[in-house]
C-alpha cells in the first residue's frame, strides 16, 4: 500500500497503533454537546438544542410563574390566577387605516403608535395575573413591550358583586370602553396606582412596583382596602398613559382612530375559542385590496377581529372578563395547564436579543423577491401557531408536520385562510401541525427566522408527544422555498417535503441566470437550491404549482422539476394550467397533495448517501448549519465563502439496496382541487436482487476538512473495513465505532486501506 506523503508511517500501522497511543477516546469528538428531548432529532443544529431562557419574576410579586403557554387561556396555581393574552394584538378598534407592518397579514384593528419611546408596540398585554395572601390581593401586568416604563396605562375593571345593573358601565379615566357591573376599578401607570370607584373618584393611591427587566407593572392592594369575598368578574384593558399618567391619552385620526373611539390598544380575558368563533363569517383576503386595510381583510391573522369589531362596534368589552373565585386563591386550588385540540397560537422565550416592539418591514408584496429578511417583530417571547388534531393524547407520539408561511403573511395564515388545509393535514392524518412567525413576515427561513424555526421545534417537542420519525416540512410560496431550503440542507429530519408554489431560490427564478434575489448577503449567494436537489435521494417531494404564476413563474419551477429529473429523485408535480399565485392560495384546495404525502417515515440509515450544502449559508454565531447526514456527522469545511459548495458522497456496502429504474408517467388530475392538473410522477421500480453485503466504505468529499463516520450506523461493525476515500484537499475522518475512535488525516487524491 502506498503510504501519503504526510504520514510518517504506514497508515494501516497507524490505525493498528492507535489504541497503544491512547487515540481511543471514553466520547465521540463532536465539537458540540448536545442534549436530546424526546421528539426533537439529535442531529438538528445547536440552535434547537439551546435552553429556553427565563423570563425575568417581577419583583412584589410573591407567586409562582405558572402562566399557560396557549394564548386567550388561563389557569390557576398556588394562590394565583394566570391569564396569557395574545401577542402583537394591540391594535385598537377599526377605524382610519394607516399602514401595515406585515402586507398580507393585516390587521383589523388600525391603531397605531406615535412615533418612539412606544416601539409600535407600547400597550401590548403580553399576560395579567391576579394573586392573593392574607394580607392582600395582587394585581399584574405584563408587557410585551416596555422599552420606556411611562409609556402604557392599564386598567382593571371590577364587578365585585355580580349585579350587572347595579352600577354605571363606563370605565372611568378616558378608556373611553364600558362593560357591565362596574363598582371599582384600578388604574395603573408607571406614575402610580389608584382604586376608583365607578364614577372615577379616588378612593385610595397605590404603590405600583414597576420592573423593567420582567416588563411588569404589579399592585399590592391590602384587604382593608379593597375587601375581597365571593366570585368576582374582572376585566383589564390598556393603552398609552397621558402626560399626568392619571388618564388614557386619546387616539386620533392620525394614529388609527375615527372621532370618539375609545382610548384603548388592548382588551385582555378574550379567549382563544371567542376570538376564533368571531372570524366563522370573516371573509378571505380580497386580493384586489391588498395592503389597503382591514376593511377588505378580513381574515383574523392576529387574533384580534373580536376585539377590534367590539371596540369599534359599542365598545362594550362586557364579554372579555375573567371569573375569579376568591376562595380558589385562598385555597391555593391549582388546574392543569390548558391543552387546545384544533388551531391556537402559544408563544416561547427567544434566545436572541434584538430588542423591543415591531420595526416595520421593506417589502413589495406584489413581488416574491420582496423582503430585507429583517427581524420586525423583536420581542423576547415570539408566537407560533399549532393545530392538535382531536385524536391527540399526551404520551402517544404523533407527527410533526410543519406548514410554514408565506411572504408578508404570518404564523397565522393557514389558520384563517386555510381552515380545509390543515383539517385534511393535520386531523385526517393524525399530525400536529405548526407554523412559526420568523420575526417578521419576510425572513426567507434564513438567520434569525430559521432560529425560530428550531427553538419552536424545540417548544413543540417539550409540549406535545412528537414522533420524530414522521415529520414532515411544508408551505405555500416563501414557506414553499423553506421546503426546499430546509428539506434539502436537513434531508434526515424529515420524511417528506411538500413546496406549494414555492421558488426555487429567495426571490423570483425566470430561467438559468435570470434571478430577482429578494435581498443581499445568504439569500444572494446561498438560497438556490437547484445544486442540492440531489440530497433528496431519501426525502421523497410532493410539488404543486400554477402556470399562470405571477410571482413563482412556472418556467422556474419546471427547471427544479428538470433538476429532480436529472438526479433521478422521486416526486409527484401538480402543474395547474388554471392557477396563479394569490387566488390559488385562497381556494384551501390541496386534497390530492395532501393524500400523496400520506404519513410517511425518515429513512434513517441508508446504504448510499450524497449531501451538498451551502456552509456560508449557515450561521455558526446563531448555532445554524447541518450537523451531519445519516451516518456522517460532524461536517466541517476548507472554504465557506459565499456561493461555495461542499459535497460528500458516500456508500456503505454493508447496507446494499436493490438496482432500481426511474419510472415516469404524465397524467390528467380531473376536476383537480381546486382545478384540473398535469400530474407528472417519477418513482422508483427495483430491477434486481439486492447485492450482498461487503465491508466495504467509499467516501468522495469535496471541501471536506473533517468529518465522522458512525461505523455501526452504516452497518460496519466490528471487522475488518476495507475503505477508499477520494478528497480534493486535506481532510480528517474520524471513524466511530461505540465509544471509541480513530482519525485519519489524508492528502488530496485517492488512498485505499483496511480499517481493522
Amino acid at each position: 500500500m502506498r503510504v501519503r506523503p504526510m504520514l510518517a508511517i504506514s497508515l494501516a500501522t497507524a490505525l493498528a497503533a492507535s489504541a497503544a497511543l491512547a487515540v481511543t477516546a471514553t466520547a465521540s469528538p463532536s465539537r458540540t454537546t448536545r442534549v436530546d428531548i424526546p421528539g426533537l432529532p439529535a442531529a438538528a443544529p445547536p440552535a434547537a438544542h439551546q435552553a429556553e431562557p427565563k423570563l425575568a419574576k417581577p419583583r412584589g410579586w410573591p407567586f409562582s410563574e405558572s402562566f399557560s403557554r396557549t394564548s386567550g387561556t388561563g389557569r390557576l396555581a398556588g394562590g394565583a390566577s394566570y391569564w396569557t393574552d395574545f401577542v402583537y394584538d394591540d391594535h385598537g378598534a377599526v377605524g382610519v387605516e394607516r399602514g401595515q407592518t406585515s402586507s398580507l397579514a393585516p390587521t383589523i384593528g388600525t391603531y397605531t403608535y406615535p412615533a418612539g419611546a412606544a416601539h409600535g408596540n407600547g400597550a401590548d398585554i403580553f399576560r395579567a395575573a391576579i394573586g392573593l395572601d392574607q394580607g392582600a390581593s395582587y394585581w399584574r401586568v405584563d408587557w410585551t413591550t416596555l422599552a420606556d416604563t411611562r409609556v402604557p396605562i392599564a386598567e382593571w375593571a371590577l364587578d365585585t358583586d355580580g349585579n350587572a345593573s347595579s352600577t354605571a358601565t363606563k370605565w372611568p379615566a378616558g378608556a373611553g370602553i364600558s362593560s357591565a357591573g362596574i363598582d371599582r376599578a384600578i388604574l395603573v401607570s408607571s406614575s402610580g396606582g389608584w382604586l376608583l370607584d365607578q364614577s372615577g373618584k379616588v378612593l385610595a393611591s397605590l404603590s405600583v412596583i414597576v420592573d423593567k427587566s420582567a416588563r411588569s407593572f404589579v399592585v399590592r392592594i391590602p384587604r382593608s382596602t379593597l375587601p375581597v369575598s365571593d366570585t368576582w368578574q374582572v376585566r383589564l384593558a390598556a393603552g398609552l398613559a397621558n402626560s399626568t399618567g392619571k388618564a388614557f391619552a386619546r387616539v386620533g385620526p392620525r394614529h388609527g382612530a375615527l372621532p370618539g373611539q375609545p382610548a384603548v390598544y388592548n382588551v385582555t380575558f378574550r379567549t382563544a375559542q371567542q376570538e376564533a368563533a368571531s372570524c366563522g363569517g370573516c371573509t378571505p383576503l380580497d386580493l384586489r385590496g391588498i395592503g389597503k386595510g382591514a376593511q377588505t381583510a378580513n381574515a383574523n391573522l392576529w387574533n384580534e377581529t373580536l376585539q377590534a369589531t367590539t371596540l369599534a362596534k359599542r365598545g362594550d368589552v362586557s364579554d372579555f372578563s375573567l371569573g375569579v373565585k376568591w376562595s380558589d386563591l385562598a385555597a391555593k386550588r391549582t388546574t392543569p395547564e390548558p391543552l387546545l385540540r384544533g388551531s391556537s397560537t402559544r408563544w416561547y422565550v427567544t434566545t436572541l436579543k434584538l430588542g423591543q416592539g415591531v420595526v416595520p418591514g421593506n417589502q413589495d408584496p406584489q413581488s416574491q423577491a420582496g423582503g430585507d429578511l429583517e427581524p420586525n417583530y423583536l420581542a423576547r417571547i415570539q408566537p407560533y401557531s399549532v393545530h392538535v388534531p382531536e385524536s391527540y393524547r399526551p404520551g402517544h407520539a404523533m407527527p410533526l408536520t410543519w406548514v410554514l408561511h408565506s411572504l408578508g403573511v404570518n404564523h397565522n395564515q393557514y389558520t384563517a385562510l386555510a381552515p380545509k388545509m390543515l383539517g385534511q393535514l393535520c386531523d385526517d392524518r393524525q399530525s400536529i401541525c405548526a407554523t412559526t412567525l420568523g420575526f417578521g413576515a419576510d425572513g426567507w427561513y434564513f438567520d434569525e427566522a430559521e432560529v425560530d424555526f428550531w427553538q419552536v421545534w424545540r417548544e413543540l417537542a417539550e409540549a406535545y408527544t412528537l414522533d420524530s420519525t414522521r415529520t414532515v416540512i411544508s408551505g405555500y410560496s416563501m414557506g414553499g422555498f423553506a421546503s426546499y431550503k430546509l428539506g434539502l440542507t436537513y434531508p434526515d429530519l424529515f420524511a417528506k417535503a411538500f413546496p406549494i408554489a414555492g421558488p426555487s431560490v429567495c426571490g423570483t427564478r425566470l430561467a438559468s441566470g435570470a434571478i430577482g434575489y429578494a435581498a443581499p448577503g445568504r439569500c444572494t449567494y446561498d438560497s438556490d437550491t437547484q445544486p442540492l436537489v440531489a440530497n433528496a435521494r431519501w426525502l421523497p417531494y410532493v410539488i404543486a404549482d400554477g402556470v399562470v404564476d405571477q410571482l413563482v413563474p412556472i418556467t422556474g419551477v419546471l427547471q427544479q422539476v428538470q433538476k429532480f429529473d436529472e438526479a433521478e429523485q422521486r416526486y409527484r408535480f401538480w402543474m395547474y394550467p388554471a392557477e396563479d399565485h394569490l387566488v390559488y392560495a385562497v381556494q384551501d384546495g390541496f386534497s390530492h397533495e395532501i393524500a400523496a404525502v400520506g404519513r410517511p417515515t425518515i429513512v434513517r440509515d441508508p446504504g448510499s448517501i450524497h449531501y451538498t450544502w451551502y456552509p456560508h449559508g449557515s450561521s455558526q454565531a446563531l448555532g445554524l448549519g447541518p450537523t451531519g447526514i445519516y451516518w456522517l456527522r460532524d461536517l466541517d469545511e476548507r472554504d465557506r465563502s459565499p456561493g461555495k459548495l461542499a459535497t460528500v458522497d458516500a456508500i456503505s456496502g454493508a447496507r446494499p439496496a436493490a438496482p432500481h429504474a426511474v419510472v415516469k408517467q404524465r397524467s390528467l388530475d380531473a376536476p383537480g382541487d381546486p382545478s384540473p392538473a398535469v400530474l407528472t410522477t417519477s418513482t422508483w421500480k427495483n430491477v434486481g436482487p439486492v447485492p450482498a453485503a461487503t465491508q466495504t466504505l467509499a467516501l468522495k468529499l469535496t471541501d471536506i476538512a473533517r468529518i465522522n463516520v458512525a461505523m455501526e450506523r452504516a452497518g460496519l461493525g466490528a471487522g475488518p473495513v476495507n475503505v477508499t476515500v477520494t478528497t480534493d484537499g486535506p481532510t480528517t475522518i474520524t471513524f466511530m465505532r461505540g465509544t471509541s475512535w480513530k482519525s485519519v488525516n489524508l492528502l488530496p487524491g485517492t488512498s485505499s486501506f483496511v480499517l481493522s
